[in-house]
C-alpha cells in the first residue's frame, strides 16, 4: 500500500524525526501557558494563540525598527509579552474574579477606548493635511488621557490605593466567552494595525537560524559550528541551526520554569493556589498577584515559540497565524494531561511526533492526525497521561 510505503520512508528518513522533534518543542513551550493558568483558575485561555501573534510581531518590529539581532529581539518580545499577559488578565479576566468590579470597568474601557484611538491616530489622512493633523492631535490626546486612566485602575487593582478587594469565583462559562472575545478582539486589532498580508523575518537577520550545522555532502556527513562561515554548495541540510536553538530553548526554558515552580516563593504560592485559592487567599497569599504572574510567564514562553515558529515555516507572520498552532498546543495540554507542567512537554512532544510522520504519509491531512491521536486517547483517560483523576466534592 502507498500509505505504508511513505510511512516506511519517513521512518528510515532522520529529517522526520529532527522536524517532529521541533514540532513537538514549540508546542511544548505554547502547551505550558494553558495548563498553567488552567491549573490555577481552571480557565482556557483562548485568547493565548494571539500572544503567539503578538509575540511575533513584536520580535519582527524590533528587528526591522531597531536592527538588533533575532536573538535580542526574541528577549524584547518575551518582556513585551509578558506584560501583555499581565494586561490580559487584569482587564479581562480579573473583573470575573471580583465582588465588585467598578475599577475593572474603567480598565477595560481605557484599554479598548485607548487601543481604538492610537489605531485611528495612525490611520488618520496624510501628516501634511492640516485638517488631518487636527484630528490627529485630538485623537492623540484622548488616547493618553484613556491610557492614563488605565494605568491608574491597574495600580488600583494591584492594591496601590488601599487593600483589594477580595475575590469571588465566577461562571466557568462566562470565563470562556470572556477568552474567545479577547482572541477575536486581538485578532482584529492586529488585522488593523499590520493588515493581513503575509510578513516574514529579513533574510540576514534569520541566516544564523537557516545556516546548516550537519549537512550531507558528497564526501559524507559535515560539521559546521560557525553559522556565518561561507555557504556549503550542493549540501543536502540534516540538521539546521534553527532546529537545534528550538531544542535548547524549550530544554533551558523548562528548566528554568521546573526550577521557579518548585524552588522559588512564588512557585510555593502557585502551587498553593493550584490546590485550593481560598486557603492561599487565608494564608495571606495575595491569589491574583500569582495569577497574573502565570499569565506573564506563559505568555513570554508564548513569544519564543511563535518567533521559533514563524522561522521554521520560513514566514506566514499575519494576525491569524497563533490559531493553528494554539489550537494543536491546546490538544497537547490536554492529552499530556493539563494542569501539569510536564505533561505538557510531553504532550507536545508526541503531537509533534504525529503531525510530522501523519504528514509523511499524507501531508494534507497531518493536523487531522494529531487530533485524532487526542480524541482516541481521551475516550480512554480523559485527564492525559499524566494528569489526575479529580474526586468530586460532596
Amino acid at each position: 500500500m502507498e500509505w505504508l510505503t511513505s510511512l516506511g520512508n519517513a521512518v528510515q528518513n532522520p529529517a522526520t524525526y529532527i522536524d517532529a522533534l521541533t514540532l513537538g518543542s514549540i508546542y511544548a513551550l505554547i502547551a505550558v501557558g494553558y495548563t498553567m493558568v488552567y491549573g490555577i483558575i481552571k480557565l482556557i485561555n483562548f485568547a493565548h494563540g494571539e500572544i503567539i501573534m503578538l509575540g511575533t510581531y513584536i520580535g519582527l518590529l524590533a528587528v526591522n525598527t531597531l536592527n538588533v539581532p533575532i536573538v535580542l529581539a526574541i528577549l524584547i518580545a518575551m518582556l513585551a509579552c509578558a506584560a501583555i499577559g499581565a494586561i490580559l488578565d487584569w482587564t479581562a479576566y480579573l473583573p470575573l474574579r471580583r465582588s465588585l468590579p467598578k475599577a475593572e470597568i474603567l480598565s477595560i474601557i481605557g484599554l479598548v477606548g485607548g487601543a481604538a484611538l492610537l489605531i485611528a491616530y495612525f490611520t488618520t489622512g496624510e501628516a501634511g493635511d492640516s485638517m488631518a493633523t487636527a484630528h490627529r492631535l485630538v485623537l492623540g490626546f484622548l488616547a493618553v488621557v484613556l491610557l492614563m486612566l488605565l494605568v491608574s485602575t491597574l495600580a488600583d487593582l494591584l492594591g496601590w490605593f488601599g487593600s483589594p478587594r477580595n475575590n469571588v469565583k465566577s461562571d466557568r462559562l462566562a470565563a470562556l466567552i470572556t477568552a474567545i472575545g479577547m482572541s477575536l478582539c486581538l485578532q482584529t486589532m492586529a488585522h488593523l494595525l499590520w493588515s493581513a498580508k503575509y510578513e516574514s523575518f529579513p533574510t540576514a537577520a534569520a541566516k544564523i537560524f537557516d545556516s546548516k550545522l550537519i549537512a550531507q555532502t558528497t564526501e559524507g556527513l559535515v560539521f559546521r559550528w560557525n553559522p556565518f562561515g561561507p555557504p556549503l554548495i550542493d549540501a543536502v541540510p540534516v540538521l539546521l541551526w534553527k532546529e537545534l536553538v528550538t531544542w535548547v530553548a524549550m530544554l533551558v526554558l523548562m528548566i528554568v520554569l521546573l526550577v521557579i515552580v518548585q524552588r522559588t516563593k512564588i512557585g510555593k504560592a502557585m502551587r498553593a493556589c493550584a490546590l485550593d485559592q481560598q486557603t492561599a487567599w487565608l494564608m495571606g497569599i495575595n491569589v491574583n498577584h500569582v495569577i497574573a504572574f502565570t499569565f506573564m510567564i506563559g505568555s513570554a514562553m508564548a513569544a519564543v515559540a511563535g518567533i521559533l515558529y514563524s522561522v521554521k515555516v520560513g514566514g506566514n507572520i499575519y494576525p491569524r497565524m497563533g490559531y493553528y498552532p494554539g489550537v494543536i498546543a491546546f490538544a497537547a495540554a490536554v492529552l499530556g494531561g493539563i494542569g501539569t507542567i510536564k505533561g505538557a512537554v510531553l504532550g507536545g512532544l508526541i503531537i509533534g511526533f504525529t503531525e510530522a510522520f501523519g504528514g509523511a504519509v499524507a501531508q494534507q491531512y497531518d493536523k487531522a492526525f494529531a487530533f485524532g491521536l487526542m480524541v482516541i486517547f481521551i475516550l480512554f483517560r480523559p485527564w492525559g497521561i499524566l494528569g489526575r483523576k479529580e474526586a468530586k466534592r460532596a
